[in-house]
């Protein structure tokens, strides 16, 4: 499996900014963040909107961060560049199988994506997770072939403290 995890010592900021109070259980992370003065202008990728599909077909819940209507950028290439997911204590705690359906749905999509496309169908993606009631944040960063992002759920699965 293709993936490196690192703990967040600076999203606790941006989690008592956009997070406090929220019971989301899994969500879109902006590209820019780190940016995080004017949320109206937080960048997503346009994939997420064909993701939130897919997920709300299966009854699973997943939004922006903010309330502002999203900015989608595209990227053009044979590799498929997702969103930033982030993945809530509460759903790490109390419906960790929750986890390995959205993993599922994620991949499902992905091998629809790459039908008929091109060979080298790479995946790139990352997950914050809220590790620990404490505000402790680890970031799973992915990159390889759809195959592997079922596997992430274990990885996700051991991040709980």
């Amino acid at each position: 499996m293709n993936y490196k995890t690192e703990t967040l010592s600076d999203f606790t900021i941006i989690s008592d900014k956009f997070l406090k109070g929220s019971k989301l259980n899994i969500a879109f992370l902006p590209e820019n963040l780190n940016e995080f003065e004017d949320s109206a202008k937080f960048i997503y990728s346009e994939s997420t909107t064909d993701i939130k599909k897919a997920f709300r077909l299966n009854n699973i819940s997943v939004d922006y961060l903010t309330c502002d209507k999203p900015l989608l950028r595209a990227r053009k290439s044979a590799d498929w560049f997702g969103p930033t997911f982030f993945i809530g204590f509460s759903m790490l705690a109390e419906n960790s199988t929750l986890i390995n359906i959205s993993l599922n749905v994620l991949s499902n999509y992905l091998y629809d994506f790459f039908t008929g496309n091109a060979p080298s169908k790479i995946v790139k993606f990352e997950i914050v997770v809220e590790s620990k009631k404490s505000k402790e944040f680890q970031k799973i960063t992915y990159e390889g072939p759809v195959q592997g992002i079922n596997e992430l759920g274990v990885v996700i699965k051991q991040l709980k403290k």
